[in-house]
Protein backbone atom coordinates (compact mmCIF):
# COMPACT_ATOMS: atom_id res chain seq x y z
CA UNK A 1 0.00 0.00 0.00
CA UNK A 2 0.75 3.72 -0.14
CA UNK A 3 0.66 5.26 2.71
CA UNK A 4 0.88 9.53 2.89
CA UNK A 5 1.04 10.95 6.62
CA UNK A 6 1.10 14.50 7.11
CA UNK A 7 4.15 16.32 9.99
CA UNK A 8 5.43 12.20 9.31
CA UNK A 9 9.16 13.83 10.67
CA UNK A 10 8.59 13.50 14.66
CA UNK A 11 5.69 11.81 17.20
CA UNK A 12 2.89 9.88 15.99
CA UNK A 13 3.80 10.49 12.65
CA UNK A 14 7.07 9.62 12.68
CA UNK A 15 5.93 6.63 14.60
CA UNK A 16 3.09 5.74 12.46
CA UNK A 17 5.16 6.25 9.22
CA UNK A 18 8.46 3.77 10.68
CA UNK A 19 5.66 0.87 11.73
CA UNK A 20 3.83 0.97 8.33
CA UNK A 21 7.66 0.93 6.49
CA UNK A 22 8.80 -1.83 8.80
CA UNK A 23 5.89 -3.93 7.54
CA UNK A 24 6.87 -3.58 3.76
CA UNK A 25 4.46 -0.48 2.78
CA UNK A 26 5.64 2.53 0.82
CA UNK A 27 5.56 5.06 2.99
CA UNK A 28 5.37 9.55 2.11
CA UNK A 29 5.70 12.24 4.68
CA UNK A 30 4.98 15.86 3.97
CA UNK A 31 6.28 18.77 5.96
CA UNK A 32 7.77 21.94 5.98
CA UNK A 33 10.93 20.72 7.33
CA UNK A 34 13.51 18.64 5.15
CA UNK A 35 13.53 15.22 7.01
CA UNK A 36 15.82 12.26 6.24
CA UNK A 37 14.77 8.63 7.75
CA UNK A 38 15.56 5.54 5.97
CA UNK A 39 12.74 3.77 4.71
CA UNK A 40 10.75 6.48 4.82
CA UNK A 41 9.90 9.01 1.55
CA UNK A 42 10.08 13.02 2.06
CA UNK A 43 7.99 15.58 0.54
CA UNK A 44 8.26 19.23 0.78
CA UNK A 45 5.27 20.38 1.79
CA UNK A 46 2.98 22.86 3.61
CA UNK A 47 -0.20 21.80 4.40
CA UNK A 48 -1.78 25.46 4.79
CA UNK A 49 -1.04 26.03 1.23
CA UNK A 50 -2.81 24.30 -0.81
CA UNK A 51 -1.39 24.60 -3.92
CA UNK A 52 2.13 22.95 -2.51
CA UNK A 53 0.16 20.56 -0.60
CA UNK A 54 -1.59 19.72 -3.97
CA UNK A 55 1.96 19.28 -5.85
CA UNK A 56 3.21 17.47 -3.22
CA UNK A 57 0.31 14.84 -3.49
CA UNK A 58 0.66 14.93 -7.36
CA UNK A 59 4.34 14.38 -7.21
CA UNK A 60 3.39 10.96 -5.05
CA UNK A 61 0.87 9.95 -7.52
CA UNK A 62 2.56 10.08 -10.54
CA UNK A 63 5.35 8.08 -9.10
CA UNK A 64 3.12 5.63 -7.35
CA UNK A 65 0.14 5.31 -9.63
CA UNK A 66 -2.07 5.40 -6.57
CA UNK A 67 -3.02 6.57 -2.92
CA UNK A 68 -4.22 4.17 -0.47
CA UNK A 69 -4.23 5.90 3.10
CA UNK A 70 -3.91 9.11 3.81
CA UNK A 71 -3.22 10.09 7.31
CA UNK A 72 -3.75 13.84 8.57
CA UNK A 73 -1.51 14.14 11.54
CA UNK A 74 0.08 17.86 10.87
CA UNK A 75 -1.20 20.13 14.03
CA UNK A 76 -0.08 22.37 16.59
CA UNK A 77 -1.19 24.09 20.13
CA UNK A 78 -1.34 27.01 21.85
CA UNK A 79 -2.03 27.57 25.38
CA UNK A 80 -3.22 30.44 27.28
CA UNK A 81 -6.54 32.33 28.64
CA UNK A 82 -8.47 32.91 25.29
CA UNK A 83 -8.78 36.58 26.89
CA UNK A 84 -4.99 37.36 26.26
CA UNK A 85 -4.97 35.52 23.19
CA UNK A 86 -3.85 37.38 19.54
CA UNK A 87 -6.21 37.02 17.22
CA UNK A 88 -3.50 35.35 14.26
CA UNK A 89 -2.11 33.16 17.02
CA UNK A 90 -5.51 31.64 16.93
CA UNK A 91 -5.78 31.88 13.27
CA UNK A 92 -2.86 30.15 12.53
CA UNK A 93 -3.83 27.52 14.82
CA UNK A 94 -6.88 26.97 12.66
CA UNK A 95 -4.44 27.39 9.63
CA UNK A 96 -2.80 24.68 10.74
CA UNK A 97 -4.95 22.03 12.44
CA UNK A 98 -7.86 22.53 10.97
CA UNK A 99 -7.53 23.89 7.41
CA UNK A 100 -4.33 21.98 6.83
CA UNK A 101 -6.69 18.70 7.06
CA UNK A 102 -9.03 20.57 4.91
CA UNK A 103 -6.27 21.17 2.06
CA UNK A 104 -4.87 17.66 1.84
CA UNK A 105 -8.27 16.14 1.80
CA UNK A 106 -9.14 18.00 -1.16
CA UNK A 107 -6.10 17.61 -3.08
CA UNK A 108 -6.31 13.73 -2.11
CA UNK A 109 -9.65 13.03 -2.95
CA UNK A 110 -10.35 13.35 -6.55
CA UNK A 111 -7.59 10.59 -6.73
CA UNK A 112 -8.90 8.15 -4.40
CA UNK A 113 -12.55 8.75 -6.26
CA UNK A 114 -10.46 7.62 -9.52
CA UNK A 115 -8.54 4.76 -8.10
CA UNK A 116 -12.19 2.99 -7.28
CA UNK A 117 -11.24 4.41 -3.25
CA UNK A 118 -9.02 4.80 -0.33
CA UNK A 119 -9.14 5.74 3.67
CA UNK A 120 -8.23 8.88 5.27
CA UNK A 121 -7.53 9.26 8.51
CA UNK A 122 -7.37 12.28 10.40
CA UNK A 123 -5.69 12.77 13.81
CA UNK A 124 -8.15 14.46 16.10
CA UNK A 125 -8.15 15.00 20.28
CA UNK A 126 -9.27 14.04 22.84
CA UNK A 127 -9.99 17.67 23.34
CA UNK A 128 -13.08 17.07 21.13
CA UNK A 129 -14.73 15.47 23.94
CA UNK A 130 -13.32 17.13 26.30
CA UNK A 131 -12.23 20.95 25.89
CA UNK A 132 -9.54 21.92 27.78
CA UNK A 133 -9.40 25.11 29.75
CA UNK A 134 -6.50 27.16 28.59
CA UNK A 135 -6.31 25.46 25.31
CA UNK A 136 -9.50 26.28 23.78
CA UNK A 137 -8.51 27.18 20.19
CA UNK A 138 -6.40 24.06 20.33
CA UNK A 139 -9.48 21.71 21.68
CA UNK A 140 -11.76 24.05 18.89
CA UNK A 141 -9.54 23.14 15.99
CA UNK A 142 -9.96 19.60 17.15
CA UNK A 143 -13.58 19.60 17.40
CA UNK A 144 -13.80 20.92 14.10
CA UNK A 145 -12.25 17.94 12.76
CA UNK A 146 -14.37 16.09 14.14
CA UNK A 147 -17.33 17.57 12.42
CA UNK A 148 -15.69 18.06 9.38
CA UNK A 149 -14.93 14.50 8.99
CA UNK A 150 -18.47 13.19 9.77
CA UNK A 151 -19.74 15.10 7.12
CA UNK A 152 -16.61 13.94 4.75
CA UNK A 153 -17.71 10.24 5.17
CA UNK A 154 -20.94 10.80 4.43
CA UNK A 155 -20.08 12.63 1.26
CA UNK A 156 -17.37 10.41 0.34
CA UNK A 157 -18.98 7.07 0.62
CA UNK A 158 -20.43 6.54 -2.25
CA UNK A 159 -16.72 6.05 -3.76
CA UNK A 160 -16.13 3.66 -1.55
CA UNK A 161 -13.40 6.20 0.08
CA UNK A 162 -14.02 5.48 3.77
CA UNK A 163 -12.98 8.00 6.85
CA UNK A 164 -11.56 7.66 10.32
CA UNK A 165 -11.13 10.26 12.92
CA UNK A 166 -8.29 9.14 16.19
CA UNK A 167 -8.58 10.76 19.51
CA UNK A 168 -6.28 9.79 21.47
CA UNK A 169 -5.32 11.43 24.52
CA UNK A 170 -1.72 12.29 26.45
CA UNK A 171 0.89 10.99 24.32
CA UNK A 172 4.39 11.26 25.14
CA UNK A 173 6.11 13.34 22.26
CA UNK A 174 7.83 16.70 21.68
CA UNK A 175 4.23 18.18 21.16
CA UNK A 176 4.64 19.39 24.84
CA UNK A 177 7.45 21.24 24.19
CA UNK A 178 6.49 22.46 20.40
CA UNK A 179 3.03 23.89 22.02
CA UNK A 180 2.79 27.97 21.63
CA UNK A 181 2.60 28.90 25.09
CA UNK A 182 0.93 32.85 25.39
CA UNK A 183 3.54 34.61 27.21
CA UNK A 184 1.25 37.42 28.32
CA UNK A 185 1.47 38.26 32.01
CA UNK A 186 -2.27 38.06 33.21
CA UNK A 187 -3.32 39.19 37.01
CA UNK A 188 -6.53 37.56 36.52
CA UNK A 189 -5.10 33.77 34.94
CA UNK A 190 -1.56 33.53 35.62
CA UNK A 191 -2.27 30.99 38.25
CA UNK A 192 -4.86 29.48 37.22
CA UNK A 193 -3.08 29.29 33.98
CA UNK A 194 -0.04 27.74 35.12
CA UNK A 195 -1.44 24.84 37.40
CA UNK A 196 -3.32 23.52 34.53
CA UNK A 197 -0.12 23.64 31.29
CA UNK A 198 1.77 22.31 34.53
CA UNK A 199 -0.88 19.50 34.82
CA UNK A 200 -1.54 18.86 31.08
CA UNK A 201 2.62 18.42 30.75
CA UNK A 202 2.84 16.39 33.26
CA UNK A 203 0.20 13.87 32.11
CA UNK A 204 1.43 13.86 28.16
CA UNK A 205 5.23 13.22 29.46
CA UNK A 206 3.85 10.17 31.48
CA UNK A 207 1.41 9.37 28.38
CA UNK A 208 1.17 6.63 26.09
CA UNK A 209 4.21 6.33 24.11
CA UNK A 210 3.51 7.04 20.09
CA UNK A 211 4.43 3.80 18.98
CA UNK A 212 1.31 1.96 20.96
CA UNK A 213 -0.35 5.05 19.42
CA UNK A 214 0.70 3.94 16.06
CA UNK A 215 -0.15 0.73 16.62
CA UNK A 216 -3.79 1.61 17.48
CA UNK A 217 -3.94 3.56 13.84
CA UNK A 218 -2.14 0.51 12.04
CA UNK A 219 -4.44 -1.91 13.31
CA UNK A 220 -7.81 0.21 13.10
CA UNK A 221 -6.93 1.20 9.41
CA UNK A 222 -6.59 -2.18 7.88
CA UNK A 223 -9.61 -3.36 9.12
CA UNK A 224 -11.99 -4.13 5.78
CA UNK A 225 -15.08 -1.28 7.38
CA UNK A 226 -13.42 1.82 9.46
CA UNK A 227 -15.23 3.13 12.83
CA UNK A 228 -16.44 6.84 12.15
CA UNK A 229 -13.80 7.57 15.54
CA UNK A 230 -11.27 6.11 17.31
CA UNK A 231 -10.42 7.00 20.56
CA UNK A 232 -6.38 6.02 21.39
CA UNK A 233 -6.27 5.17 25.52
CA UNK A 234 -8.29 3.02 27.90
CA UNK A 235 -8.74 5.94 30.30
CA UNK A 236 -10.19 8.26 27.32
CA UNK A 237 -12.85 5.82 26.37
CA UNK A 238 -13.91 5.98 29.88
CA UNK A 239 -13.86 9.58 29.36
CA UNK A 240 -15.67 9.60 25.69
CA UNK A 241 -18.39 7.70 27.34
CA UNK A 242 -18.97 9.28 30.39
CA UNK A 243 -19.23 12.99 28.13
CA UNK A 244 -22.26 11.61 26.49
CA UNK A 245 -23.70 10.85 29.45
CA UNK A 246 -23.02 13.40 32.15
CA UNK A 247 -24.81 16.70 32.01
CA UNK A 248 -22.19 19.34 31.18
CA UNK A 249 -22.06 20.94 34.74
CA UNK A 250 -20.57 17.48 36.08
CA UNK A 251 -18.13 17.53 33.36
CA UNK A 252 -16.69 21.08 33.99
CA UNK A 253 -16.74 19.91 37.52
CA UNK A 254 -14.53 17.06 36.54
CA UNK A 255 -12.14 19.37 34.39
CA UNK A 256 -11.98 21.93 37.21
CA UNK A 257 -10.62 19.02 39.73
CA UNK A 258 -8.72 17.47 37.16
CA UNK A 259 -6.75 20.69 36.64
CA UNK A 260 -6.33 21.77 39.94
CA UNK A 261 -8.52 24.83 40.54
CA UNK A 262 -12.15 25.42 41.66
CA UNK A 263 -13.60 29.12 40.72
CA UNK A 264 -13.77 31.05 43.88
CA UNK A 265 -16.99 31.98 45.74
CA UNK A 266 -17.64 35.25 45.91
Amino acid sequence: MVVIITGGSSGIGLATARLYRDLGHTVYSISRRSFNEEGINHVIGDVCDFESIKQAIDSIFEKEGRIDILINNAGMGISGAIEDTLLEDAEYNFKVNFFGTFNTTKAVIPIMRNQGGGKIANISSAAAIFPLPFQAFYSATKSAINSFSEALNIEVAPFNIQVCTFLPGDIKTDFTHNRKKNQIESKHYGERIQKSVAVMEKDEQNGMSPDNAAKVIYNTLKKRRLPLYKVIGTKYKLFGFFAKLLPVRIKHFALRKLYGFVPKNK
